[in-house]
């Protein structure tokens, strides 16, 4: 994999670092994605799907630096594992700058699921999930009104806006925007108060 010459020699290691981790999965499929912030990348997504038998993981793993206000060095981590077509659990994790920001993790309780979200909010969930932001990495969500999201554990309305094209609104009014061609993630566009960012398919 060639990394951008304009990350930093810590940035570059880091996702070296990732790059092995996901090389320890075994046969997955991988997909990555660069962080750009304006016409700069900041960043990269690395994106791996591992099926066996009935259970599929889903991991994502990514670092990204940038500035707003002062420098962001932002790492993050979202695992999904299915059985069959169903959600079985899930971790989130987020920090900034070293320190953690958000974390999530859901796992079944008898015929529930019981849910945390950093720093202290419980809760038990009800009904199967089927799909999530992890899958959408992988498969177009056609003809699909919510996905559930994994850093805060609830569905969030999707719509579809064009051919292709889908909008995931997040709690606090927070958009992503997703672009598919024959079915393959394109691109994904954060649109934040603060700031704005596009996830871009890395072409192998």
């Amino acid at each position: 994999m060639d990394l951008p010459r304009t990350l930093s020699p810590c940035h570059r290691g880091a996702i070296f670092s990732i790059v092995l981790f996901l090389g320890l999965t075994g046969h997955a499929q991988q997909s990555q994605f660069d962080v750009l912030k304006g016409d700069d990348v900041v960043g990269k997504i690395l994106a791996s799907r591992s099926i066996n038998g009935e259970r599929t993981t889903y991991l994502m793993t990514s670092y990204s630096a940038f500035d707003i206000v002062w420098r962001q060095v932002v790492r993050s981590m979202v695992t999904s594992n299915y059985i069959g077509d169903v959600l079985h659990n899930c971790h989130t994790s987020m920090s900034v700058n070293g320190a953690l920001r958000d974390s999530s993790h859901l796992h079944p309780v008898e015929d529930r699921s019981a849910c945390f979200i950093h720093p202290d909010q419980r809760f038990l969930l009800d009904g199967e999930v089927e799909w999530t932001t992890a899958r959408m990495y992988f498969e177009e969500p056609i003809d699909q009104k919510s996905i559930f999201v994994e850093s805060v554990l609830k569905h969030c309305p999707l719509e579809a806006i064009g051919p292709g094209l889908y909008k995931l609104t997040l709690p606090g009014d927070k958009v992503n925007n997703y672009a598919y061609k024959d079915g393959v993630l394109q691109e994904i566009h954060v649109d934040r108060s603060l700031f704005d960012l596009v996830f871009r398919r890395v072409v192998s």
